[in-house]
């Protein structure tokens, strides 16, 4: 699969709820992103909701924006909006939305995406790809 976007992203804070019908963090993060079609740092306010409800696989619904640059030098805004589902192997695979105000960047919203995470030191690195 080929790798459009990679999004360092660094944990600053979680809120958890727990009930009798499951629980439910919210993880609020900063980052950045790096890729040969836009760099750019995640402003104020990007947040992952993380639900595990009895009986029913986890989810994951994070939204965050970035602002930075895009390939041709420039100015560029990006709005992810990355949800998914936890399986069996407690893997998340996403299905991100992207929204953009720079033209050179609008191929980015109308191609279809999956998204995997992995870990690093200071939270995780999700992987945006094209889709097969």
């Amino acid at each position: 699969m080929q790798e459009l976007l990679t999004i360092y992203v660094e944990l600053q804070e979680t809120h958890t709820l727990k009930s009798p019908e499951g629980q439910i963090n919210m993880v609020l993060f900063g980052g950045r992103c790096e890729s040969e079609h836009f760099t750019g740092q995640v402003l104020s306010g990007g947040v992952d909701t993380q639900t595990y409800l009895t009986g029913q696989p986890g989810r994951l619904s994070a939204r965050y924006m970035l602002r930075g640059t895009a390939a041709d030098g420039s100015p560029a805004t990006l709005f992810i909006e990355n949800n998914g589902v936890f399986d069996e192997n407690g893997v998340c695979h996403t299905r991100p939305t992207l929204y953009t105000d720079n033209d050179s960047l609008r191929w980015l919203c109308q191609t279809p995406m999956t998204g995997s995470i992995s870990g690093w030191e200071k939270g995780v690195i999700i992987h945006l790809c094209k889709e097969n």
